[in-house]
């Protein structure tokens, strides 16, 4: 049963971090400074760098 909170806790780090992460945008899909992130949302990939734990 601790392995399975380990991994939501995990699994909740993580998504905090990327969404740090994530480009904000406007509704046209345009790049908003204000709302933080890091890169152009064109660019973004989403998760397919992310190691998850197994």
């Amino acid at each position: 049963m601790s392995d399975v909170n380990e991994n939501d806790q995990t699994l909740e780090e993580i998504a905090k971090e990327r969404m740090e992460e994530l480009p904000g945008e406007t509704a046209l899909g345009h790049r908003d400074p204000a709302a933080g992130g890091e890169g152009e949302p064109e660019d973004f990939h989403g998760n397919s760098d992310v190691p998850l734990p197994e």
